[in-house]
């Protein structure tokens, strides 16, 4: 029996089952340009279980380039037990109470603990892919091997897709004892190999020498009927006579008798597509609106490393707040041959925002409205770097600026909606448990308290963070709009997607009239403090209600 184990995948297992306790508030920048994308600050996999209700079979491509794991510190340590305490801690968010974000040096588990860092949010990620989506995944030759492995376990070896050969470098250099690095992987699979399929590589440049004819169908070459190359079998060898009665047959080529592509049958059905020339026999291929992809990635035109580069200078006025961003060319060429008019493109190790960059840059060039969800950890920056020097302590701080600065570039026709990690809205009620010289009677005393306090919010919440919390544990995706209803008795804040709608009402105190102010077919939030019993009971039979 094969298996793939390393210490620590059973937590792994707890890390993908284990609620959250967090929830997505509302960025309140008022700079940032208003639309339906999504960018979000935060640790990838809490964000990545609460998406798993919205986003469920959502999104079409998955783009990622996860941490290298080379010998240096390791940003992400997940713990499964206590997930948003430990990620504040890991981002420095918790200085003044005490922790201090303590990176430690290798622990000599370098592989385990990528391993562990990764597997959960592969798993999770795959949920909100389309039953024909893909995920493509950047990686090096220090871990290409175990994330083969980890994707053929939760994807399936029979939805391998393909690897790429990215040459990230031009040339030359001395960066090793024994071998020039030039390139790196990008794995890819499919959620479903049977459902799937890539579009054409529109871009590649197509020599035009391979297409000297022309007829009504456009340009076409000629390739001979007959192959010595192919599996010889004796049905495929038969005669063959033009219009004029000329017979050909199969050539034998340097002492191996070809024989022909097509059997007798596809001869006499397609028979007006051969053409007979030069005592041969051909079949025409027409120029098409691209080629099939390549595994090779070693042209110019999908970016080096030092384009990647040059692309985020262009954006910050000749600075570099990045360090070795992948280019836009590559990720373009991706999301090409992997989506259309109005995909969902999610990168949950964002960067400096290569991706959205990339998308917004295509959707301009082939005229479609193709949408991103960026995810990144605010990971500090180093103090002595660049971007801390220029006013960005937090990767994340770069890469919503960099999405600012495309737009304004570009002119692009959409914004994005910003959200970041935090606690919830809803107070999280905790086991009660026994302790030493504890009578029952204290015991339920205190189940009593938490269980039936007055609020079961939390002190200080914004009521859009609410709204946008209830919305998408029950379906709604984060580019759902917001609105406040005019000239209305109660104060409500709709939210609202297509054809769905929900009304909130923070009011202290609401009457049976309130039906007057909500449509039929929507469904009202509000204090179920704020309801009288006969008035809760009224509205149950007239409107959906939920009550706080």
């Amino acid at each position: 029996h094969y298996s793939f184990n390393w210490f620590g995948k059973k937590n792994c297992y707890k890390t993908i089952k284990a609620k959250t306790n967090s929830t997505l508030k509302v960025d309140n920048d008022k700079t940032i340009p208003n639309g339906d994308n999504v960018f979000i600050e935060g640790d990838n996999l809490e964000v990545l279980k609460l998406l798993q209700h919205s986003y469920h079979k959502k999104v079409k491509m998955i783009y990622i380039d996860p941490p290298y794991n080379k010998d240096k510190d390791f940003v992400y340590k997940d713990s499964w037990s206590d997930t948003i305490l430990n990620y504040k801690i890991q981002t420095d968010q918790l200085r003044d109470e005490g922790y201090t974000s303590t990176k430690t040096t290798s622990t000599g588990r370098r592989h385990t603990n990528w391993l562990n860092m990764i597997y959960p949010r592969l798993w999770l990620s795959r949920n909100l892919l389309k039953d024909d989506g893909v995920i493509f995944v950047s990686i090096d030759d220090d871990e290409v091997h175990n994330l083969r492995k980890v994707m053929d376990e939760i994807y399936g070896e029979e939805n391998f897709v393909g690897q790429f050969v990215w040459k990230k470098k031009q040339g030359g250099g001395n960066d090793s004892k024994l071998l020039v690095i030039e390139h790196e992987y990008i794995l890819s699979y499919a959620k479903n190999n049977d459902k799937f399929l890539l579009n054409l590589d529109t871009t590649y440049e197509l020599n035009d020498n391979l297409y000297p004819f022309n007829d009504k169908n456009g340009d076409y070459g000629l390739v001979t009927l007959d192959k010595s190359s192919i599996r010889f079998s004796n049905s495929l060898v038969f005669e063959i006579f033009d219009k004029n009665g000329k017979l050909y047959f199969p050539r034998v080529v340097k002492g191996k008798q070809a024989c022909w592509r097509w059997g007798k049958d596809k001869v006499k059905k397609d028979y007006d597509k051969l053409v007979f020339k030069n005592d041969k026999v051909y079949t025409k291929y027409y120029r098409q609106e691209g080629v099939t992809p390549k595994s090779l990635l070693i042209d110019a035109r999908y970016g080096r490393t030092e384009t990647g580069s040059d692309d985020i200078k262009k954006i910050f006025n000749n600075e570099k707040p990045f360090s070795y961003p992948k280019p836009i060319s590559l990720i373009k060429h991706f999301t090409q041959i992997a989506t259309n008019e109005d995909d969902i493109i999610l990168d949950f190790f964002a960067g400096s925002g290569t991706t959205a960059h990339a998308v917004m840059e295509l959707n301009q060039e082939d005229k479609k409205n193709r949408k991103y969800i960026l995810v990144q950890l605010p990971e500090t920056t180093d103090e002595k770097s660049e971007a801390y020097k220029n006013g960005y302590k937090k990767i994340s701080s770069i890469t919503k600026e960099r999405l600012k600065r495309v737009i304004t570039k570009l002119d692009y026709k959409d914004g994005f909606k910003s959200f970041y990690l935090d606690d919830s809205n809803f107070k999280i009620f905790k086991e009660v448990k026994k302790r030493p010289n504890e009578s029952l009677e204290d015991i339920e005393k205190e189940f009593k308290k938490d269980m039936f306090c007055e609020d079961v919010l939390t002190k200080g919440y914004k009521e859009l963070d609410l709204v946008y919390e209830v919305g998408l544990k029950n379906g709604f995706s984060l580019s759902a709009k917001t609105e406040v209803p005019k000239d209305k008795k109660y104060n409500f804040i709709k939210l609202f997607e297509e054809d769905r709608e929900f009304w909130f009402c923070f009011d202290k105190e609401i009457q049976n009239d309130i039906v007057k102010d909500i449509p039929d077919d929507a469904k009202l939030i509000c204090y179920e403090k704020a309801l009288t019993d006969s008035v809760k009971l009224n509205l149950h039979s007239n409107i959906d209600l939920e009550t706080l």
